[in-house]
């Protein structure tokens, strides 16, 4: 794992672009395309709109596919949506296909919308084993990470690839989420947090991860690379957290 504190919100967001734009080659290069998936939270807000003024004509957005790691039950107009923000902030301000966005779609019932991405995912990969090149991921102040919650039967789902969730987090709803089934398959993870406000959890993460797991969903996440940035403010850029 690769830690880096950053004490100044634009260090942050110049360095996870940057890593994102080094991952999109990289991949590019060998796969000639690029399978990101997105997470939802405020962190991530400034970094869609770094990328969208700063990266827009560096990126060939057709080879550019989009997931998300989880997506509250809510309306794709809703301020809660995760789905929402990505698209206001950065994919309707670049080039890219409405054939490479993949929505969870909440306005289908709950377990029915986690049975169609799982199928949406599995055929992107054309049933192989997905294995995202890039995945963003927050952490909570709970622990959790995408929508894994602490004490949730999802820790040890060992076969779907996406699962409904009964109500939890801010806000209090129902929740669709990818398993680690995904997570730990993919080739690239980018955790991206504020830290003052989850130090405690963070620092244990780095220092002693197994016995992190124990309590936080987020350190049960495995990849072949993980990288975690975490920018020293008193709270999340733009508030809240992820």
């Amino acid at each position: 794992m690769v830690f880096k504190l950053f004490e100044s919100l634009e260090e942050f967001l110049d360095e996870s672009a940057n890593l994102i734009f080094k991952i999109y080659k990289e991949s590019i290069t060998k796969y000639n395309q690029f399978s990101l998936m997105l997470s939802g939270g405020n962190t991530p807000k400034p970094l869609f709109e770094k990328i969208a003024k700063d990266y827009n004509d560096k990126i060939n957005w057709e080879r550019v596919f989009v997931f998300w790691a989880d997506e509250r039950y809510v309306d794709k107009e809703s301020d809660d949506s995760n789905y929402k923000w990505a698209y206001k902030l950065l994919l309707s301000k670049v080039n890219i296909p409405q054939n490479n966005i993949y929505r969870i779609k909440t306005e289908l019932p709950l377990e029915k919308a986690a049975e169609e991405y799982e199928k949406e995912i599995i055929n992107f990969f054309q049933g192989k084993e997905p294995a995202f090149d890039l995945i963003l991921l927050g952490i909570g102040k709970d622990g959790h990470t995408a929508s894994l919650f602490p004490n949730s039967d999802l820790l040890t789902e060992n076969n779907r690839l996406v699962a409904p969730v009964s109500p939890a987090g801010e806000p209090y709803v129902p929740r669709i989420t990818v398993t680690y089934k995904v997570l730990n398959n993919a080739k690239n993870i980018l955790f991206l947090s504020s830290y003052n406000d989850k130090k405690n959890i963070i620092d244990e993460i780095i220092t002693n991860k197994e016995k992190a797991k124990e309590k936080y969903p987020a350190a049960r996440v495995e990849a072949r690379r993980i990288y975690f940035f975490s920018c020293q403010l008193p709270t999340a850029p733009r508030g809240g957290g992820l």
